[in-house]
C-alpha cells in the first residue's frame, strides 16, 4: 500500500514540525509525506524526505486548504492511502502500520486511532478520552483509503468529471440537466468529427471515454 502523510503548517515551531517530519520517516510502515506551508515563510527542515508545496497566501481556515491540495498531490501520485498530520503532532512508529493492516484486511475506506495527550514540551499525559471514533475523531489520527475519495489519480484524470457526476447521481443528490448548449467547447478529439462526418478532418486527439465509444 502506497500511503502518503499530508501535513499544513502556518508559521510553526521549527522544532515541532520537525519532530512531525521525523515521525513519518521513522514509521515502520514507508510513506511519502506531503508538507504543504500555508502561505508562511517556508520552513528548513533538516534531512527533508518528500514534497515541499508551498503556497503564495494564507488562507486561513485551518489548514482545509493546504490539506486539500496536499491530498490532491497525494492522489495524482497514485497514493492507495492519505493520512493527515498536524505540524504540531507527531506519529508513534506504527501509527500508519496499525491503520493500514486494518483497512485491508477489514476493507474499509477509512480508519482512525486514538490519541495520546501530551504537553507542549512533549511530555505524556493521559490517553484523550474525547478521540474515541464513534463521536470524534481527530484529523491528525485519520487515514482514508482508495476509493473512498472523489478526486481521481493521473490514470483517470481525464474523465475525473464523469467521476463526479456519477458520485453525486449516485449518492441521490436531485440532479437536472438543461439540454441546451450554453457553452462553446473547442474540440479536438477525432470522435466529434467522426460524429459530424466531415471527411478528411484529422484531429488530434483519437480518444474515446471509458465505454470506448464517444468523449
Amino acid at each position: 500500500m502506497k500511503i502518503s502523510v499530508v501535513t499544513p503548517y502556518y508559521q510553526e515551531n521549527a522544532d515541532w514540525l520537525l519532530h512531525a517530519h521525523a515521525s513519518v520517516k521513522a514509521q515502520t510502515t514507508q510513506a511519502q509525506h506531503i508538507v504543504v506551508c500555508d502561505g508562511s515563510r517556508p520552513a528548513q527542515i533538516r534531512d527533508f524526505r518528500g514534497t515541499h508545496i508551498i503556497l503564495q497566501r494564507h488562507y486561513d481556515d485551518h489548514g482545509n486548504t493546504p490539506r486539500l491540495i496536499g491530498a490532491f498531490q497525494a492522489i495524482t501520485h497514485d497514493a492507495d492511502a492519505i493520512a493527515f498530520l498536524d505540524a504540531s503532532n507527531w506519529y508513534y512508529p506504527d501509527h500508519l502500520r496499525s491503520l493500514s493492516e486494518l483497512a485491508v484486511s477489514a476493507d474499509l475506506g477509512a480508519v482512525a486511532s486514538a490519541r495520546m495527550l501530551h504537553r507542549l514540551d512533549g511530555s505524556p499525559m493521559m490517553k484523550c478520552p474525547t478521540v474515541d471514533g464513534r463521536n470524534y475523531v481527530d484529523t491528525s489520527c485519520l487515514m482514508v483509503v482508495r476509493p473512498a475519495w472523489a478526486l481521481q489519480g493521473r490514470n483517470t484524470a481525464e474523465v475525473a468529471d464523469q467521476f463526479l457526476w456519477r458520485m453525486v447521481r449516485d449518492a441521490g443528490v436531485r440532479m437536472a440537466f438543461v439540454d441546451r448548449p450554453t457553452v462553446a467547447y473547442r474540440t479536438g478529439h477525432q470522435v466529434h468529427y467522426d460524429q459530424t462526418r466531415e471527411a478528411g478532418m484529422i484531429a488530434a486527439n483519437p480518444r474515446a471515454d471509458l465505454l470506448g465509444e464517444r468523449f
